[in-house]
C-alpha cells in the first residue's frame, strides 16, 4: 500500500511499511484559567482590614488579598453603579461608550468582556443584585447565563405581592449576599466543567439601606463609632431607620456606621462560602463599583455626585494560585478601567482594540521597570458639566464645571488635592500650585476632549417602561423618587 505522509519535514511518497517514524500528536494547548470576577456596590476600601480598617469586618476578604496582589489606590471612572460597571465591562471609559448619570443602556454593538471570554471557548455567567446592572440596561451581553438574583428571589419569596407593598428596606430580602452565592454556586455545579469558565458575581451589599440580616446584628456593639446628628434635609429618604420601640428616625451616625460594617462582614462571610468552593488556581479579581461618602464633605450616605476619595476609592484584589506573588501591595494609583485587560493578559487571550484600560500584569508581578498608567481619569457628578478628574501619583485635581456643583463644593473651578499630605482632601492647594494645576489641566482637557465622544450612544431611562418591580427597586434603592 501506498501512502501520503510527512517524514524529517519533507512530504514524499513511501511505502507503509517504510521506516518513517509516525507522526506525532500536536502539543495541547494548556487549558485557560477559570476566572471569577467580584463587584461589589458601594464598599468603600478603607472598610476592609487589609485595607487599615481596625474593626474585624472582612477576615475573608483579607485572607484573599494575602495570597494575591492588592493595589492600593484604585479610582472608580465614575462612583455611580451603571457608568462605572459599564466602564469596567466594556473597558473604556463612560464618555466613550456614552453612558453617564441619566445614559445607562448599553449599546449592543459594544464590546463586553464576557463576550471576549465567551469567543474564547469560556463558559459565560453572571450573577447580578442590583437592577441597574441588570438586561435590561444591556449588562447581559456575552453571558450565557445571565441572573438577575433580586428579581428571582422576589418572584419566589414574595409570590405574586406587589414589591411596594413589601416593608420599607425590605428590598435587601431580595437582594442580599447569601442569594447571589447560592446562584454562583449552582451554575458552576450544573455548567459544563471541561471549558473554562468566566463567571461575574455583583453583589449589592452594603449598598444602602445599611440593613444585615438579622444574625448580624449583635455584631460590633462594642466599637465606639464617632457620633454625629444626622442632617436630615442632606440625607435620602431610603437611608432613614426607625427605632424599632419609639418609631421614631434614627439620627445617629454611629447607627448607620454599624449597620454599614455589619453588612461588609455579612458579605465578607458569603465570599469566604464561595471562595471555599473553588480551587487555588482560579482567577479572582475582587473590586467595587464605588464608595460611599458617610458625611465627609456634607456628603451624607451617598454617593455619585462629588468626586471626593470616599465615593471614588476601591478596593482592588488579584489572587491566583501559586500565579501571584501573596501580599505583594501595588502603590500605583489605579482605575478600575484596567481590570478587564488585566485579565484578559493574564489568561492568555487578546486584548480588544476597544478597549482603553490597560493591563497590570507588569505591576502585579512586581517589575520595577513595568508600565503604569500615569494618569487616571473620572467623571462625576449629575449635570451634563460633569466634574472631571485627574490623578498622577499622590495628586489630585478636580476641574467643577457647573455651578450646583461648586456650590456644594469648594466654590472654585479648581481643586487640587495632595493626596499623600492630606488624604481627607480637607485643603485646596490650587492657588498655592498653579503650575500642577496648568500642567494637569492640559493634562485633562486632552483626555476629555480627546477620542470618540461618544463612540455610541446609549439609551436614557425611560421610567414608563420599567415593570411595576423594577420602579420599586430603583426607588428602594435610592436610584429614582
Amino acid at each position: 500500500m501506498i501512502r501520503v505522509q510527512a517524514c524529517a519535514g519533507v512530504l514524499a511518497l513511501t511505502l507503509a511499511m517504510s521506516g518513517c517514524s509516525a507522526p506525532q500528536p500536536a502539543p495541547v494547548e494548556p487549558r485557560k484559567p477559570d476566572v471569577l470576577l467580584i463587584t461589589v456596590d458601594t464598599l468603600r476600601a478603607d472598610r476592609l482590614g487589609v485595607y487599615g480598617y481596625d474593626v474585624p469586618t472582612s477576615p475573608n476578604i483579607d485572607r484573599l488579598a494575602s495570597r494575591g496582589v492588592r493595589f492600593a489606590d484604585t479610582s472608580a471612572q465614575w462612583p455611580k453603579t451603571w457608568p462605572s460597571m459599564a466602564s469596567m465591562l466594556t473597558g473604556a471609559y463612560p464618555k466613550t461608550i456614552g453612558v453617564n448619570y441619566r445614559s445607562r443602556t448599553l449599546h449592543p454593538t459594544l464590546l463586553l468582556l464576557g463576550e471576549v471570554f465567551q469567543k474564547e471557548g469560556y463558559r459565560t455567567a453572571a450573577v447580578v443584585a442590583n437592577v441597574n446592572v441588570g438586561a435590561r440596561f444591556g449588562f447581559d451581553q456575552g453571558f450565557d447565563e445571565f441572573v438577575e438574583s433580586w428579581r428571582e428571589s422576589w418572584s419566589r419569596e414574595a409570590g405574586g405581592v406587589p414589591f411596594k407593598q413589601q416593608r420599607p428596606g425590605d428590598v435587601k430580602r431580595f437582594t442580599n449576599a447569601r442569594i447571589v452565592t447560592d446562584h454562583g454556586l449552582r451554575w458552576l455545579e450544573q455548567s459544563d466543567p471541561d471549558k473554562p469558565f468566566f463567571l461575574w458575581l455583583h453583589y449589592i451589599d452594603p449598598h444602602g439601606p445599611y440593613l444585615p440580616p438579622a444574625e448580624y446584628e449583635e455584631y460590633f456593639k462594642d466599637v465606639d463609632y464617632p457620633s454625629a446628628e444626622l442632617p436630615r434635609s442632606k440625607v435620602a429618604r431610603y437611608q432613614v431607620q426607625f427605632d424599632p420601640a419609639t418609631r421614631q428616625p434614627i439620627s445617629d451616625l454611629a447607627h448607620y456606621l454599624a449597620q454599614y460594617d455589619r453588612e461588609v462582614r455579612f458579605l465578607d462571610d458569603e465570599i469566604g462560602r464561595l471562595l471555599g468552593e473553588l480551587e487555588e488556581d482560579t482567577l479572582v479579581a475582587f473590586s467595587a463599583d464605588h464608595g460611599e461618602s458617610f458625611n465627609e464633605h456634607d456628603y451624607w450616605l451617598e454617593h455619585g455626585k462629588l468626586s471626593y476619595q470616599p465615593t471614588a476609592s476601591l478596593p482592588l484584589i488579584f489572587a491566583q494560585g501559586d500565579r501571584l506573588v501573596g501580599g505583594r501591595v501595588v502603590e500605583t494609583p489605579v482605575g478600575l478601567i484596567d481590570v478587564p485587560a488585566t485579565l484578559l493578559e493574564i489568561a492568555g487571550i487578546e486584548i480588544p482594540p476597544t478597549f482603553e484600560g490597560d493591563s497590570l500584569v507588569g505591576l502585579i508581578d512586581g517589575d520595577e521597570a513595568a508600565w503604569a498608567p500615569p494618569h487616571v481619569f473620572m467623571e462625576s457628578g449629575y449635570h451634563d458639566a460633569t466634574q472631571l478628574t485627574v490623578r498622577q501619583a499622590g495628586w489630585k485635581l478636580i476641574r467643577v464645571r457647573a455651578d450646583e456643583d461648586r456650590a456644594a463644593m469648594g466654590g472654585v473651578e479648581f481643586e487640587l488635592y495632595d493626596l499623600d499630605a492630606d488624604p481627607g482632601e480637607l485643603t485646596n492647594l490650587a492657588a498655592e500650585r498653579p503650575d500642577v494645576v496648568e500642567r494637569l489641566s492640559a493634562v485633562l482637557d486632552a483626555w476629555y476632549t480627546g477620542g470618540p465622544r461618544p463612540r455610541v450612544k446609549s439609551g436614557e431611562l425611560d421610567l414608563d417602561s420599567l415593570t411595576p418591580e423594577e420602579l420599586e427597586q430603583l426607588r428602594s434603592l435610592g436610584y429614582v423618587q
